[in-house]
């Protein structure tokens, strides 16, 4: 990974906080209760896959098999919801360390 692709990914994190903690703040939105409900639900699901999906891919170049591994542990208990995001993600850091340390 090159300097500017971090550049450019410290952008992308730093415009998204922005939108996400400044911008509803500034602004009062009327959401429905349906879009309300999506958003508090399933777009932070998303949003985690994503960010874990573009780990994976600069994990993949060292050892694809454990960062595919590591991907479907976290995907599966993220998706199940057991033990919220933080267990998705330990499910996952666990993983890809224990098959990679052998």
């Amino acid at each position: 990974m090159n300097s500017s692709s971090i550049i450019t990914a410290i952008a992308a994190l730093c415009l998204t906080s922005l939108l996400v903690r400044v911008l509803p703040v500034i602004c009062d939105f009327q959401f429905s209760p349906r879009l309300l409900r999506w958003m508090e639900t399933t777009l932070p699901i998303a949003v985690f896959l994503n960010f874990i999906v573009y780990l994976v891919l600069q994990e993949a170049q060292i050892a694809l098999g454990p960062a595919l591994v590591a991907l479907v542990i976290t995907a599966t208990l993220a998706y199940l919801n057991l033990g919220g995001l933080f267990v998705g993600m330990l499910g996952g850091c666990v993983s890809y360390y224990l098959l990679t340390a052998w």
